[in-house]
């Protein structure tokens, strides 16, 4: 059995007890997210300085913006992190019962749905049906930011009392974590449109807004999993997961 306890004392020895340390595994995701962010930006060198004939080739899976490539996965599994710390603060919030269990769960879902579609691109089959039916072009180039814009304002909508009511270093992190994140996905994907439109996809500017916004996605998740397990920390303790 897997029992969640928090600001509990620590169970008997004969037990196996796997306690959560909130600052290693913190600084561990940042070395990991900082390593894939160089790796990506070294690609874009390599395949600058000497092309797609070498011997490595284009080094494709460590691209920024390709399909089935190491940022890709990095950032579904970063994610599918955070969806896992969301439940294990979710259950510590019903244990203490406090409020707003209910967001805390759906978002754990929400981060579940993003890592899905960051791993698959769902979002993309969108794209091809919108720019035909409504002659998109320029900003609007990848169609899916109509529907994407829609759902983050609603979401929005619904998790700024949330948000007003979490202790103020953890909202000024989810908020920045946010920020970056949406500003990553949605934002520079207009900008990369426009980019795309006016001068190409193999053009310098358009390869610098699918970066930036890859390294945007990357930190913002990173910031997001970290503010977490510092909540964790400081509004319960930590967690202990203990297999009995």
């Amino acid at each position: 059995m897997v029992e969640l306890t928090t600001g509990r004392a620590l169970p008997s020895p004969e037990k196996e007890v796997f306690c959560l340390d909130p600052w290693r595994i913190s600084a561990w995701l940042w070395v990991a997210s900082l390593s894939v962010v160089f790796l990506g930006l070294f690609r874009e060198w390599y395949v600058t300085a000497f092309g797609f004939e070498t011997v490595a080739k284009d080094l494709r899976h460590l691209a920024f913006n390709a399909e089935y490539c190491l940022p890709a996965w990095y950032s579904s599994l970063m994610l599918f992190f955070s969806a896992a710390l969301l439940t294990l603060t979710a259950l510590s919030a019903e244990r203490h019962g406090e409020r707003h269990l209910l967001h805390w769960a759906l978002l754990a879902a929400i981060f579940v749905g993003l890592s899905v579609d960051e791993a698959t691109g769902v979002h993309e089959v969108l794209i091809e049906p919108l720019r035909s039916g409504l002659a998109l072009d320029g900003f609007l180039h990848f169609g899916w930011v109509i529907p994407g814009a829609i759902v983050v304002a609603l979401i929005g909508l619904f998790y700024l009392p949330f948000l007003l009511a979490l202790p103020s270093r953890t909202r000024l992190m989810f908020f920045g974590a946010g920020l970056l994140y949406v500003g990553g996905a949605l934002g520079m994907e207009v900008v990369g449109g426009k980019l795309l439109t006016l001068y190409g996809e193999e053009s310098f500017p358009y390869q610098l807004a699918y970066c930036i916004e890859e390294i945007m996605e990357i930190l913002g998740a990173t910031l997001f999993a970290t503010s977490l397990l510092g909540h964790l920390k400081r509004r319960f303790g930590g967690a202990v997961l203990v297999l009995s």
